[in-house]
C-alpha cells in the first residue's frame, strides 16, 4: 500500500495503476479530503434549505462556498500532482445545460423580465456546474461514494422523521390555531378583520385572493409533509432516491454472513419503513411511480449476478412493505381513496400545463423565457379550463425548453443518454475493489459543524435544526462506520446509483424540480457516482498543469468576487433594509421607513421590492388626506412606472395600480381616474386573458368611465370564465356572490354608452 500511495503522489501512472488511483486514498492529501468534505456538506446543505427560494437569492451563499471549494481543489490538485477525472460527454451535457440557463438569464437582464430573479438563478446554475465538477472529481474514489451514500441516506431518514412530525403534530396544530381565525375573518367587522389580517401577515400567511383560498383549503384538508421543501412533491422525489439507495445497501447486507447480519438488517428495515412511510404520506404519485420504476430497474440490472435471487425477494419485500404501510395509513386516515381516484384528474391538470407550455416554447424556441420567468409568461398561454398559476410545467424536458431553450435541452438529452450508456456499461458486473477508509471523524466534524455554522449564519435560526443536525450526524456515523462497511463499490450499490437516477428522472417527467439547484445537483451527483462505479471507467486525463491551475484558480476567484458584488451583497442589503423599513412602518415612522427603502433601491438596481414599498407608502399618504392632495398619489403612480422598468412582466403591479385609480375615482368621481384604471386592467388582461376576477374589475372600471357597452362585453366574458371554473371545481378561482350580482346587474342595465375619453 505504501508504494501505491507514493505512486498517487507522483501523479498518473500507467494503466495498471488507474484502478489504484481510484480506490486507494491513503496517500490523498488532506486538502483534497477537506475539499471532498466541503463538497459533501454543500450538497447535503441543500436539503435543509427551501429549494424553491433560489430565485430570491436565499441560497447564493451555498454557491459562494462552491467557488471556495473549487479554489481549494485547484491549489491542492496542482501541488499534489493529483489525477484529474475527464469530463467527456457527461461534462459536455452539464456545460450545455448550465450555459443555456445562464445565457437565457443574461438575455432577461438585457431585455425585459424579473432581472433580480434571473441574475440569482444564473449564479445558481454556475453553482450547479461547479458542484457537479467537484463531485465528479471526488466520485472517482470508493471512499467518497461511500460517504456520499451514507450522507444522502442519513439526510433522507432525518427529513422523513421531520415529515412524520409535520403530518401528525405540526400541521394539525396549525389547523387548530389558524382555522378559527379564518372562520372569524369571514364574519368579522372591519376593525376586527384588520386585526386578524395583521396577525396572519406576521406569520407570512396570505389574507386575500386565490392564495388565501388555497392556503385555507390545504391547511384544513391536507397534511402532506414537505420537509424543508416548499412542496410535498419535491420531498417525495428526494425520498424516492433515498429509499432506492437504502434498498441497495440492504441488499448488500442481505448476502453478508457475519454474526451482525441480522442486527444490521433490522436497522435497515427500520430506515426503509421510515422512508416508505413518509413517501406515502407525501401523496406524490409521480414519486411513487418513480420508486416502482427504480426498484424494477434494480432487479433488471442485477439479473446476471449472484444478487439475482435476493433482488427479486428484496424488491418484493419492499413492495409488500409499501403496500402494508399504505393499507395501515389508510386505516388511520393518513391516506384516502382520493389519492388514487383523483389520479386521472391530476394527469388531466398536467396535460393542461403541457398544452399551454408548448406554444410558449414555440414562441421562445431558441433561448426560452429565462430562469425565474416562467410563471408570468405562462399566464398568457394558460388554458381557460386550467386553474393554478404554476411556476413550472411539471415536466423536466418542457421545463428546460421553456426556461433556457434549445442549447439547454440538448445538454439534458446528452446527460440522459450518458446515464443510459452508464447503465449498459454496468451490465458487465463491476468488481468490488479494495477500499481503505478516510478518517471518518473528519467528515463527521465537517458535516455537523459545517452544516450548523452555515445554516445559522446565513439563513437564521430554525428550531427544527437543533434536533435534526445531531440526528443527521449520528445516522451518518452509524451508516458509514458501523453498518455500511466497505460495500460502496459492490455491484448492488453500483446499480443502486443508476436506479435512483432513473427514479428521479421518471418523477421529474410529471413534476417540477429540474430547474431547482437542489434537485438538479442531486441528479448530477447520482449520475457521477454511477459513472465512477463502472468497471471500464475512463482513465485519468493527467495532472493539473500550472497554467491550467492558474486559469482555473483565477476563474474561481473572479466568480466569487462577481457573485459577491452582483448577488450576495445586494440581496443581503436589500433584505436588511426592507426588514428595517417594515419595522419602522409598524412603529408609525413612514418617513424613516422610506429612507430605508431608498437605500435598498440604491443597493440593487435590479430589484423592484423596495420601490413597491415606497409606492405603498405614497398611496397611504394619498388615502390619509382622502385624495385631496394630488402630489402623494402621483408619486405613488410614478413609482409604479419605475417598477415596470425593473420588472415589467409581473401583472400584479398593474392590478394594484388599477385598484388605486378606482379607489381614487370613488373619492373624485372623475371619469378620467376610472379611465386610468381601465388602462391598467387592460394591460393585466392582455397578459392574463383567462382571469375572471380581472375581467370583472375591468368591467366595473369601464362602467365607471362611461364605456357601458364595452363593460358589458367583458362582464359576459367574466361570467363565462367563472362558469368554467365552477364546472372544473376550481374553488380558488370562483367569483364571490357579491361580484356576480354586480356583473349581472351591469348586464341588465338599460343604460347605453354615455361618453368616451
Amino acid at each position: 500500500m505504501a508504494k501505491k500511495s507514493a505512486s498517487i503522489r507522483r501523479g498518473p501512472q500507467p494503466d495498471t495503476n488507474s484502478q489504484i488511483n481510484r480506490t486507494s486514498i491513503a496517500g490523498e492529501p488532506v486538502g483534497l479530503m477537506l475539499c471532498g468534505g466541503l463538497s459533501l456538506v454543500l450538497l447535503l446543505m441543500r436539503f435543509f434549505c427551501v429549494a424553491e427560494s433560489a430565485d430570491r437569492g436565499e441560497t447564493l451563499w451555498i454557491v459562494s462556498f462552491w467557488m471556495v471549494a473549487l479554489f481549494v481543489w485547484v491549489v491542492v490538485s496542482w501541488k499534489s500532482s493529483f489525477p484529474i477525472t475527464p469530463s467527456g460527454w457527461f461534462g459536455i451535457g452539464v456545460a450545455l445545460l448550465a450555459i443555456g440557463h445562464v445565457v437565457s438569464s443574461l438575455i432577461v437582464v438585457i431585455t425585459i423580465g424579473d432581472k433580480r430573479a434571473a441574475i440569482n438563478l444564473a449564479w445558481e446554475w454556475i453553482g450547479v456546474a461547479t458542484g457537479w465538477f467537484l463531485l465528479r472529481q471526488q466520485c472517482q474514489f470508493v471512499a467518497f461514494r461511500q460517504e456520499l451514500l451514507a450522507g444522502l441516506i442519513a439526510a433522507g431518514a432525518s427529513i422523513a422523521g421531520l415529515g412524520l412530525y409535520q403530518h401528525y403534530v405540526e400541521f394539525p396544530a396549525m389547523a387548530a390555531k389558524y382555522g378559527p381565525l379564518f372562520d372569524r375573518l369571514k364574519v368579522a367587522d372591519p376593525v376586527e378583520a384588520s386585526a386578524i389580517r395583521k396577525e396572519l401577515v406576521k406569520e407570512e400567511i396570505p389574507v386575500e385572493g386565490p392564495a388565501f383560498t388555497l392556503f385555507e383549503k390545504r391547511l384544513r384538508d391536507s397534511r402532506e409533509p414537505n420537509g424543508f421543501f416548499g412542496l410535498a412533491n419535491n420531498l417525495g422525489g428526494f425520498l424516492s432516491v433515498c429509499l432506492i439507495l437504502s434498498v441497495s445497501v440492504s441488499a448488500s447486507h442481505w448476502q453478508s454472513s457475519d454474526r451482525e447480519k441480522w442486527g444490521r438488517l433490522v436497522f435497515w428495515m427500520t430506515i426503509l419503513l421510515l422512508l416508505s412511510w413518509c413517501l406515502l404520506l407525501t401523496k406524490s404519485r409521480t414519486a411513487w411511480i418513480g420508486t416502482v420504476v427504480g426498484l424494477c430497474l434494480q432487479v433488471l440490472l442485477t439479473r446476471n449476478i449472484k444478487l439475482k435471487g435476493m433482488s427479486w425477494r428484496l424488491v418484493l419485500g419492499v413492495m409488500v412493505l409499501l403496500g402494508l404501510a399504505g393499507w395501515g395509513l389508510g386505516r388511520v386516515g393518513g391516506l384516502d381513496k382520493q389519492v388514487l381516484t383523483e389520479a386521472p384528474k391530476s394527469l388531466q391538470y398536467r396535460l393542461q400545463y403541457w398544452s399551454a407550455t408548448l406554444p410558449m416554447i414555440r414562441d421562445h424556441l431558441v433561448f426560452g423565457v429565462g430562469p425565474g420567468q416562467f410563471r408570468w409568461n405562462y399566464l398568457f398561454y394558460k388554458l381557460p379550463e386550467a386553474s393554478e398559476e404554476i411556476s413550472d410545467p411539471h415536466n423536466l424536458l418542457l421545463d428546460v425548453a421553456a426556461n433556457a431553450g434549445l442549447v439547454a435541452v440538448l445538454g439534458l438529452l446528452i446527460i440522459v443518454l450518458f446515464l443510459s450508456k452508464t447503465a449498459v456499461d454496468l451490465g458487465d458486473v463491476p468488481k468490488p475493489s479494495e477500499s481503505s477508509g478516510r478518517p471518518i471523524v473528519l467528515y463527521l466534524v465537517l458535516s455537523f459543524i459545517g452544516m450548523a455554522w452555515t445554516i445559522y449564519l446565513f439563513t437564521g435560526a430554525d428550531d427544527r435544526l437543533l434536533f435534526l443536525l445531531p440526528l443527521v450526524a449520528t445516522l451518518f456515523w452509524f451508516i458509514r462506520r458501523g453498518l455500511l462497511l466497505d460495500c460502496a463499490n459492490s455491484p448492488g450499490i453500483a446499480f443502486g446509483w443508476v436506479s435512483a437516477s432513473f427514479s428521479l428522472l421518471v418523477h421529474l417527467c410529471g413534476a417540477g424540480g429540474i430547474g431547482m439547484p437542489t434537485i438538479c445537483l442531486l441528479l448530477m451527483a447520482l449520475i457521477a457516482a454511477a459513472d465512477g462505479s463502472r468497471p471500464d471507467w475512463a482513465k485519468s486525463s493527467g495532472n493539473l498543469k500550472f497554467r491550467n491551475a492558474a486559469i482555473l484558480g483565477t476563474i474561481s476567484f473572479g466568480l466569487f468576487v462577481a457573485l459577491f458584488v452582483t448577488g450576495i451583497q445586494p440581496v443581503a442589503i436589500v433584505n436588511k433594509k426592507l426588514s428595517a423599513g417594515d419595522q419602522l412602518v409598524q412603529r408609525g415612522m413612514p418617513d424613516a421607513a422610506e429612507r430605508e427603502y431608498i437605500a435598498a433601491e440604491a443597493a440593487d438596481r435590479w430589484s423592484a421590492e423596495a420601490t413597491r414599498r415606497r409606492a405603498e407608502l405614497a398611496y397611504r399618504r394619498a388615502q390619509s388626506d382622502q385624495f385631496h392632495s394630488n402630489d402623494s398619489f402621483q408619486t405613488a403612480v410614478g413609482l409604479m412606472r419605475e417598477i415596470k422598468l425593473r420588472d415589467p412582466t409581473s401583472f400584479r403591479d398593474d392590478v394594484r395600480l388599477g385598484a388605486w385609480w378606482i379607489e381614487r375615482w370613488y373619492s373624485t368621481k372623475d371619469a378620467r381616474d376610472a379611465a386610468e384604471a381601465v388602462e391598467a386592467y387592460e394591460r393585466v388582461l392582455a397578459r392574463y386573458p383567462t382571469n375572471a376576477s380581472i375581467m370583472a374589475e375591468l368591467a366595473f372600471a369601464r362602467d365607471s368611465a362611461g364605456f357601458v357597452d364595452a363593460a358589458k362585453d367583458v362582464a359576459r366574458q367574466s361570467l363565462r370564465q367563472d362558469a368554467i371554473n365552477h364546472e372544473r371545481g376550481h374553488l380558488d378561482r370562483y367569483l364571490t356572490d357579491q361580484v356576480r350580482i354586480r356583473l349581472e346587474s351591469l348586464l341588465n342595465s338599460p343604460h347605453e354608452e354615455k361618453h368616451g375619453i
